[in-house]
Order: C-alpha cells, then sequence, then structure tokens
C-alpha cells in the first residue's frame, strides 16, 4: 500500500491551522463601505473603502484563498408601503497567486462576458481597479422621495470551492485506501463537514441605507 501524497495532508493542516487563528467580524465599527448620492442625477457611488484589509477576509487573502464581494444595491421609492424601484448586483474575485505575488482580480455585473479581469501588485491598486470596476446603472425613471439600499457580502471559498477542494484532496488521498472506495468516500464527506464546520471562514455582511432624496430635486429659494 502506497502512502498518502503529502501535499493534501500539508494544505489540509495549513487551512485548519489557518481556521482556528482567524478572527471574527469586529462589532462596534463603522462599515468600509459607503454611500454617495448624486440628488441632481439621482445616481448612488458605491464606495467599498478598505474590505480587503479590514476583519478577517485580510488573513485568507494573504495566504492564496480567493475573497469574492457581492454587492447588491435597491432604489427604494420612499411612500406608505416602500416600493423598490430598481436593482443592480456586482461582484468581483480577488485571489494572491503566490509564485508571481500578485492579486489577480475580475470584477463586473453577473455572468458579463466583459467583466474586468487584470493583475495587481498592491492592495491600494487592487481596491482601486475595484472600485473603477464597481458601476450602478440606478436612476430615480419618475419624480418622488427615494434612498438607496445597498448589501455587501465579502466571503473566501464558496461552496463550489469547497466541494472542488474536497474533491482534490480525495484523489491525494486515494492511492493510500483500496480500490473498493468506501474510505475515500467517507474521507469526502468528512472533509466536507470539516471545511463547513471547522473552517468556517469568515462571511462578512454589511448593510448601509442612504438618507432619503427628493427626485428631481426642489428648486432653490429665490429662483
Amino acid at each position: 500500500m502506497e502512502r498518502p501524497g503529502g501535499s493534501g495532508l500539508l494544505f489540509l493542516a495549513t487551512l485548519i491551522a489557518l481556521a482556528v487563528g482567524l478572527p471574527g467580524q469586529v462589532q462596534g465599527q463603522e462599515p468600509p463601505v459607503r454611500l454617495a448620492v448624486d440628488r441632481d442625477e439621482g445616481s448612488v457611488q458605491v464606495e467599498l473603502g478598505g474590505l480587503l484589509e479590514e476583519g478577517g477576509v485580510a488573513g485568507p487573502l494573504a495566504s492564496g484563498l480567493p475573497v469574492r464581494i457581492h454587492v447588491v444595491t435597491e432604489l427604494w421609492r420612499d411612500r406608505l408601503v416602500d416600493a423598490l424601484e430598481g436593482r443592480s448586483e456586482w461582484r468581483g474575485t480577488v485571489v494572491l497567486e503566490p509564485l508571481g505575488n500578485r492579486y489577480r482580480i475580475e470584477a463586473g455585473p453577473p455572468g458579463n462576458p466583459d467583466a474586468t479581469q487584470i493583475t495587481a501588485t498592491e492592495l491600494p491598486e487592487v481596491h482601486r481597479i475595484l472600485q473603477e470596476s464597481l458601476e450602478v446603472p440606478l436612476t430615480p425613471s419618475r419624480a418622488g422621495t427615494f434612498y438607496y439600499l445597498v448589501r455587501v457580502e465579502v466571503e473566501t471559498l464558496s461552496a463550489s470551492d469547497l466541494e472542488e477542494l474536497s474533491r482534490w484532496l480525495q484523489g491525494d488521498l486515494g492511492p493510500a485506501v483500496d480500490e473498493g472506495g468506501g474510505v475515500v468516500d467517507a474521507v469526502g464527506r468528512g472533509l466536507r463537514r470539516l471545511f463547513v464546520r471547522v473552517l468556517g471562514l469568515p462571511v462578512e455582511r454589511y448593510e448601509v441605507r442612504s438618507e432619503r432624496f427628493q427626485y428631481p430635486p426642489p428648486p432653490e429659494e429665490g429662483r
């Protein structure tokens, strides 16, 4: 019987050690996300700030794990019962490539074949690229009082990532078991539970609401 490949076991041990030391989201701090509303046009700019340098995602990103940012922007009309006027989504993915020590960035609306794909060497440059890619194509289409609601989710390792990683580790451990595969299946199930329950890599969520604004803006007094 061959000994299992060491790379998978080493990678698994590294991830467990990383998970144990990961901090949770810090409570009581101002969220890094800001909204800037252009009252003349009724548009909004979502400012991400230093998302990748704060909270629990900085450590996983520096360790080479992919970090995903999902931004959902909603335009609401302020009424007795508020009405949703429009919705926009944007996604960004950042991963540090260890060999070249460069960040690989992909950003844009979901499913957009023309999404931004570029590399950067420093986090401030990563933030700039993400910010320039983040456009919110929402404006009021009629007169009224409105506000914007933005939800931002920052996560490492999606569910599909966990499945892919567990399959890779199964393949690495495969030579150590009989051809029956029962042990491999058990290892795969155990790994999935391990990653979901033990690694519990951070998912940070922010929700920001703009002040109400009138569109079109009222004329200034005296005009």
